[in-house]
């Protein structure tokens, strides 16, 4: 269901007042905060109950269900959801008048169907004719209320990431999605403002004031103080950035609660073929949601990250770079995610402070909060850390591809795959087969040096701005090798070559399962012989090293990463 903020159910429970400012763009508050001021305009406040009658939606409905947040009631009827927003005021947020609410529908819509127009169909007033109630049509409207189609919640991209259905084909729709949001985004000197550094001071400055007192809470002092002195020495020392992203129009209007819990991942046909739908774009507060588009794509390699799929982030990010064109954004990218974390961390840990919220509840909210004060911590820590350069390299099969995507997420590197890179320049989908025979097709030799210039070109970009890559490719021959090694001294960064090996029975034991499974790689038997006649093994030496892919995961990486410390 086309909900987002308001996919929470049962009351709220009104206890005491808080006046706090959420920087996030979610909008989201705790359940114990009281609304400034409820206004006596006409509203569909005391006759909810008339909202609950099938009659109101047409023929065929036959039971309505009620959600209801903060700051809206959502009735759902099974194909539509129809969503009203409550006449209150929480200071950042002002719904009072039935003009306003009017308003605020219409630009929730318009600026939902840029991204989901399939979901997003109409804005109806809702009408009181002769003491009854009725949606749309002739009459007297005392509210109004989106109109929206209703979507399953099993198909909420979190319950996704949680059974693990999320693919890189998902990634690039949604990618593909936001890149466009963000081109036709609405820019401007308005707008640029809230991407200056003293607007980005502020926001962080709240942050630290309303998280003071989850000190030994949900955050550690210490840990408290590192983020706090770390993030004030980058607002310092980048201020020339942060105008430079101004002036170069990259602070626009954006989603603004850019994640997964507002992303719905729906199959639409037997084929397997899957929509993708970004949905909840904030409409309320121009301070959650403009910013620079960095922020937002931080948002979402955030969450993904706070979900455990580093590989998803990255690609996401990998593929944002491509399709944006906007190659600034790395050097603020952890800064981002820093903030994006932290505030997530202060706005769960608010839910401990919450009279009408069960111990079970808090004890989880107290969990997540500090998961997501910890992930701010590594991200702060981020932003002084030196780039570095890792080769993983082999013959298919050996196993390089899986070592390389637990290295990136050990040492917090991008993961350049050449396979992916492959696909990505010929069009093809990430996850699709394309077998062919090593020298023909996607494999030709023109193709292969197009791929490799085009990772090492993607590399070069990361670590010129202060991002770490792990670089995943056959490398059969010393040029390439010479190649990225010439790379890291362009860009002066420290560079590792890892050789993966094994057996030649458990290479092929590999391929016939890779083979029956979707993935990046084609690469078969045939090819696998073919690029081992070819193979030039580099020489023993310092900065490279051969592992034993047959070991557990954790004993490898333990391995490369005492070799880093070395270089």
């Amino acid at each position: 269901m086309a909900t987002g903020r308001t996919s929470m159910s049962g009351t709220e429970t009104v206890s005491r007042p808080a006046r706090l400012d959420f920087t996030d763009g979610g909008g989201i508050v705790p359940k114990f905060m009281k609304p400034l001021t409820i206004n006596p305009d006409p509203t569909i406040q005391g006759r909810v109950g008339e909202m609950l009658e099938s009659r109101l939606y047409g023929r065929g409905v036959k039971r309505v269900r009620m959600l209801q947040t903060h700051t809206s009631w959502v009735f759902l009827t099974g194909d539509y959801a129809y969503k009203v927003k409550k006449p209150v005021n929480f200071g950042f947020l002002d719904y009072t008048t039935l003009s306003a609410r009017r308003f605020f529908c219409h630009e929730e819509f318009r600026l939902n169907q840029q991204l989901s127009p399939d979901i997003y169909i109409a804005v109806e007033p809702i009408c009181d004719v002769r003491g009854r109630l009725r949606l749309g049509g002739k009459g007297q409207p005392i509210d109004y209320c989106l109109k929206m189609r209703q979507l399953p919640q099993s198909a909420l991209m979190t319950e996704q990431l949680r059974r693990n259905r999320v693919t890189f084909e998902h990634i690039d729709a949604i990618t593909q999605a936001v890149v466009r949001f963000h081109t036709q985004a609405e820019r401007g000197r308005q707008v640029a403002q809230y991407g200056s550094s003293e607007i980005i001071r502020l926001n962080w400055d709240e942050n630290f004031a309303q998280t003071m007192e989850f000190r030994g809470r949900t955050i550690t002092r210490p840990g408290f103080a590192e983020v706090k002195r770390r993030v004030e020495s980058f607002i310092v020392a980048n201020r020339s950035l942060f105008r430079r992203r101004r002036e170069g129009g990259f602070v626009r209007r954006c989603h603004g609660d850019l994640h997964s819990k507002n992303i719905f991942i729906v199959q639409s046909d037997k084929s397997g073929r899957s929509d993708v739908y970004v949905f909840d774009c904030i409409e309320f507060n121009p301070r959650f949601s403009c910013s620079d588009v960095a922020a937002e794509v931080a948002f979402m390699a955030m969450d993904l990250e706070f979900s455990g799929r580093r590989d998803l982030a990255s690609y996401f990010v990998e593929r944002y770079l491509v399709l944006s064109g906007d190659e600034g954004m790395l050097r603020l990218l952890d800064f981002y995610k820093c903030y994006r974390a932290y505030v997530r961390g202060k706005v769960t840990s608010f839910v401990l402070n919450d009279p009408g919220v069960a111990k079970a509840e808090k004890a989880a909210a107290a969990d997540a909060a500090r998961r997501y004060f910890r992930l701010s911590l590594h991200y702060a820590r981020l932003l002084e850390a030196e780039p570095r350069l890792v080769v993983m390299f082999g013959l298919p099969g050996t196993g390089k591809t899986h070592v390389a995507h637990g290295l990136a997420g050990r040492i917090d590197a991008f993961h350049l795959q050449s396979d992916s890179i492959r696909k990505q320049l010929l069009g093809i989908p990430v996850g699709q087969k394309r077998p062919h025979a090593y020298g023909k097709g996607i494999y030709s030799g023109d193709i292969s040096r197009r791929t490799y210039d085009e990772m090492f070109r993607r590399a070069e970009l990361f670590l010129r701005n202060g991002q770490s890559v792990v670089l995943d490719a056959t490398f059969l021959q010393s040029e390439s090798r010479d190649a990225a090694r010439s790379l890291a001294q362009r860009v002066a960064v420290p560079v590792l070559f890892v050789m993966a090996d094994c057996p030649e029975p458990t290479v092929h034991s590999r391929l016939r399962r890779r083979m029956a499974k979707a993935g990046f790689s084609d690469a078969d038997l045939e090819v696998y012989r073919s690029m081992k006649r070819r193979f030039s093994p580099p020489r023993s030496g310092r900065g490279i090293i051969r592992v034993d892919t047959r070991q557990p995961l954790r004993r490898i990486l333990e391995e490369i990463e005492r070799a880093l410390l070395r270089r």
